[in-house]
């Protein structure tokens, strides 16, 4: 089988990859793609982090660099629902596509590994673009490898985040080393 994995960040897909190269006879390639990440600068960051992942483990990677923050800034508001709701729509839409395009039997996401996302709503979208596309979903709960995936992160020196990405999550986040940026 042949695997799509949508990859939001080098902390949740550095622990997804090892298992499925430990564990799986599955042919498995990356997507990072991510059009909300805000500021540019952070976006930039969360991607040279990805390639730095891609040289290190000769895994291989698909950029999708469509950055589509006046999108998020002009037509989303402060509801986190709705806004998640429509990240996570957009970007597995994306990633079906994609998949069914470049001919991958299956995809997945590493939004999967995270404690913090809504699990059950993107297991449902996954669902719903597989059968959009023709395509399966692949879904596995990967929230067993989180800490894992941050500690190997930690130590190759991957970028980590202190926030999901987008510019109310940053606004709404208390994390005491989350960076400064000018928004000006």
């Amino acid at each position: 089988m042949k695997l799509l994995l949508h990859m939001c960040c080098a902390p949740c897909s550095v622990a997804i990859i090892e298992k499925f190269r430990n564990e799986s006879t599955m042919s498995i390639e990356g997507l990072f793609y991510n059009p909300n990440i805000h500021p540019f600068e952070e976006y930039e960051k969360r991607k040279l982090s990805i390639m730095q992942l891609s040289d290190e483990y000769s895994f291989e990677v698909n950029y999708n660099d469509d950055y589509k923050y006046d999108y998020w800034k002009n037509n989303l508001g402060t509801d986190k629902l709705l806004r998640c709701n429509t990240c996570y729509s957009l970007r597995l839409d994306t990633v079906a596509r994609f998949a069914k395009e470049n001919s991958f039997d299956a995809f997945t996401t590493s939004l999967l590994i995270s404690p913090y996302q809504n699990h059950e709503l993107i297991k449902n979208m996954g669902k719903t673009f597989a059968d959009k596309y023709g395509i399966e979903f692949y879904y596995e709960d990967f929230r067993e490898l989180y800490r894992k995936g941050r500690e190997i992160s930690r130590g190759k020196h991957y970028y980590m985040q202190k926030y999901c990405g987008c510019y109310y999550s940053f606004s709404e986040s208390d994390h005491p080393k989350k960076p400064i940026y000018n928004f000006e």
